[in-house]
């Protein structure tokens, strides 16, 4: 589950609580109760009494709410594990002025960076090193190379793959593998010089494994995208597969439905077709792919 989302839930729980009059609950103790056991027991502490706390506790996650329950615990036989703090409002405005607490969501939000200030950019080569050191995803971490693209910078057509393969993170170039050699041989047979056409991939790291890259990855790398489209102003964008085609325009049906169709993506005409590592795999597909091929001198110069 990407962060966003767990934020979201969370976010969605603590509301719930906050509508209860929950505030504060011990959590020194969690490690040592069962989920299940917890969760079965939270109606019971909303729903009781308040008294004293053990002062002991260290972990408090506070929940502001306009009002506060009345809990009531047990002592030592008692069965349950978890120990509300002090609930009176004079402690919680004093916590307050002494230091800013932290909320859940606060917590979590550290665990996402910020999003970097934009700097404007005028050529490709100066995105590329705005970018060659990114860490935007943990794919920063496992790669070897950034593969930012390479081609024609006035390129009028864009081949956008998937994200970089072994090869490719080997030499910081895309499509250099055998898939890259497929394309560049389609590419010549439909009269055009490889060096004539930008060729880039969604995201700009290898996913290890070669495994598909997660929509929070992708979502990193668009802006990188969107800038390369911008800075290039092609004609046309083929993208190779369904992952490429459907980050641009998601509600598309597979890619075996949609390829072969030109659409629209913002300023730019798109044409989806396969992606030659499919093609290497489903050989059948090759005579549908080149009737894809065969659209792409009209529509990027000759419309």
């Amino acid at each position: 589950m990407d962060y966003p989302t767990l934020l979201l839930q969370l976010e969605n729980q603590l509301q719930s609580l906050h509508k209860k009059g929950f505030h504060y609950m011990n959590i020194e103790a969690m490690p040592k109760v069962g989920l299940r056991r917890l969760l079965d027991g939270l109606g019971e502490i909303l729903d009781s009494p308040t008294e004293d706390v053990d002062k002991r506790s260290k972990y408090n996650f506070p929940v502001s709410a306009a009002t506060q329950p009345a809990v009531k615990i047990k002592h030592e036989n008692a069965d349950s594990k978890i120990f509300p703090p002090s609930t009176g409002i004079t402690d919680l405005q004093e916590k307050l002025s002494a230091a800013k607490q932290q909320t859940v969501l606060e917590a979590f939000k550290q665990l996402i960076p910020e999003p970097e200030a934009e700097i404007k950019v005028s050529s490709l080569s100066e995105l590329a090193d705005k970018y060659k050191s990114c860490q935007r995803c943990p794919l920063g971490k496992t790669r070897t190379n950034l593969v930012f693209g390479n081609g024609s910078i006035n390129s009028r057509v864009i081949f956008l793959g998937e994200g970089p393969g072994a090869d490719e993170d080997a030499q910081g170039q895309p499509f250099v593998g055998r898939a890259g050699r497929l394309l560049t041989k389609m590419i010549n047979t439909i009269g055009i010089e490889r060096d004539d056409v930008y060729i880039t991939n969604i995201v700009k790291c290898r996913p290890p494994e070669n495994r598909n890259p997660t929509p929070a990855e992708i979502s990193c790398c668009l802006p990188i995208i969107k800038q390369q489209l911008e800075l290039l102003n092609p004609k046309l964008i083929v993208t190779l597969g369904n992952i490429p085609t459907k980050s641009l325009i998601p509600d598309l049906p597979g890619i075996t439905k949609v390829r072969g169709r030109i659409m629209q993506y913002e300023n730019w005409t798109v044409l989806p077709t396969f992606h030659p590592s499919y093609l290497l795999r489903n050989r059948s597909a090759m005579p549908l792919a080149w009737e894809d091929f065969k659209k792409i001198p009209e529509l990027a110069f000759h419309s």
